[in-house]
């Protein structure tokens, strides 16, 4: 939060007049994605007494909403809540048979077009998108474990449209922001219904049609069951010795809080 000093305080001076915060549901503990950093942000009342604060997220219930509300010392805000629905986007929940063949499968119906895959670990990720490129797809891996110049490449790649699909962890998504995503398919089950919710989200932004599709199988509720009885699990982005260890198997809702 040493940026906060560069800024001119509202006392005395024009100051700052207004601050947006984007996904703020990483505010409250209450949250499917806290992180503790987030909870500094309160200091921006104390410190801009005088400012409107703005919060955007696409997942929050009434439970993190009034989280959001305290923590950030809002002032009577007004609450808009959105729908989650999305008439654009199509949702497909299959038994998971054959990983490789069933994620082909679907992304042949989107050649060329951009896709993301979530997997639950950085293995899975690094080898589905080795399989997806043996079998043509211009595709790529991205993880917490990969260094940053590496993960600020694919990224850039994808958002520039140099890379079609990407095969993450949940650690991809946050600041993501391309329209035209036609597909994004999880290859397990995902960490929690608010989770599915937030990176399904990020298919058909552009307002056409899109394809949400869920591999699942009962190994994955018991496997990600495992991993967050870890006491180092943060919830975010499980390294592969962690899955390994642990593993016996390979709505939208817009809160905008302001004050």
């Amino acid at each position: 939060m040493d940026w906060l000093a560069q800024l001119p305080n509202s006392s005395g001076t024009p100051g700052v007049r207004r601050f947006a915060i984007d996904e703020a549901h990483c505010i409250s503990a209450w949250g499917h994605d806290f992180r503790p950093e987030y909870r500094r942000l309160a200091v921006l009342r104390r410190r801009f007494p005088e400012a409107c604060i703005h919060a955007f997220t696409a997942t929050a219930t009434e439970r993190v909403r009034q989280d959001i509300i305290e923590q950030l010392a809002l002032r009577d805000p007004a609450v808009l809540v959105g729908t989650f629905d999305r008439p654009n986007l199509a949702y497909r929940v299959v038994p998971r048979v054959d990983r490789d063949e069933q994620i082909a499968e679907v992304l042949a119906r989107h050649k060329g077009d951009a896709s993301i895959v979530y997997c639950i670990s950085r293995k899975d990720t690094e080898a589905v998108a080795e399989m997806l490129r043996a079998r043509g797809f211009n595709a790529g891996a991205y993880h917490a474990g990969l260094d940053p110049d590496t993960r600020r490449k694919v990224q850039d790649d994808f958002i520039r449209e140099r890379l079609d699909v990407v095969a993450a962890t949940v650690a991809f998504g946050m600041g993501i922001d391309r329209s035209n995503v036609r597909c994004v398919l999880h290859a397990a089950m995902p960490k929690s219904v608010e989770a599915y919710q937030q990176e399904t989200g990020r298919a058909g932004r552009n307002g056409l049609d899109a394809e949400c599709v869920l591999l699942y199988s009962g190994a994955d509720a018991a496997r990600w069951a495992r991993l967050i009885s870890q006491p180092d699990f943060d919830g975010n982005d499980p390294a592969p010795e962690t899955v390994r260890a642990n593993s016996t198997s390979s709505t939208r809702c817009n809160a905008s809080p302001r004050a």
